[in-house]
């Protein structure tokens, strides 16, 4: 498996190309799980809960209140594992029904295994972005600017599983993306916002 992972650094296309056919979703799932877990360790690390703090003194002690509720390390934690179990099967769900309209001809199992081990970059985004957000505002920004790098790379390497796995055009691989994409944004969006009111009740 670690290998593979080094391949979809090095390169891209043969490596997931090869995990879709082997359709090696479980490996997918636990780099899912593994990048989840990495994702909220560098969360942890990062000042938020400072700058917040700061806000607060500008808009009163109800931002105190709001950001000591979502930043504890459970629902951290419960966010970040959700959000990425949910993307990962309703995105791959919903990928491979959008790629029949380019006659996509994979399977779900090997685009499950597309999807995880496009998630690899963050092995390398997630420590870097925790080191950096130790340096202060400065150190902040430049891990901000790290994370959506790291973002912006999985984004490119997840339309390329849909390709490679789906056996459709780069063009249709992208409108796969986009359009379940937004949908997906939607949803999350709308489960943080139920997630968030239920722990601000019970704060």
């Amino acid at each position: 498996m670690w290998e593979r992972i080094i391949g979809v650094i090095m390169s891209p296309r043969e490596t997931l190309q090869q995990t879709a056919e082997a359709e090696l979703w479980k490996e997918g799932l636990l780099i899912v799980l593994l990048v989840s877990v990495l994702k909220w360790l560098s969360k942890l690390a990062a000042p938020e809960q400072e700058l917040l703090g700061q806000l607060g003194k500008f808009t009163g002690s109800s931002v105190d209140h709001f950001s000591s509720a979502l930043d504890s390390p459970t629902a951290a934690f419960f966010s970040s594992l959700s959000g990425d179990l949910i993307f990962w099967v309703l995105g791959g769900l919903l990928f491979f029904l959008f790629a029949k309209l380019f006659n996509g001809k994979g399977t779900i199992p090997g685009l499950l295994a597309g999807l995880g081990y496009a998630s690899t970059p963050y092995f390398l985004g997630a420590p870097l972005m925790a080191v950096t957000s130790l340096g202060g505002i400065a150190g902040y920004l430049l891990s901000s600017i790290i994370g959506f790098a790291t973002t912006i790379w999985v984004i490119v390497l997840q339309i390329i599983a849909i390709r490679e796995s789906q056996q459709i055009s780069t063009g249709g691989a992208i409108v796969t993306f986009i359009i379940p994409g937004i949908l997906l944004l939607l949803i999350f969006f709308l489960f943080i916002l139920l997630i968030t009111a239920l722990i601000l009740m019970a704060a």
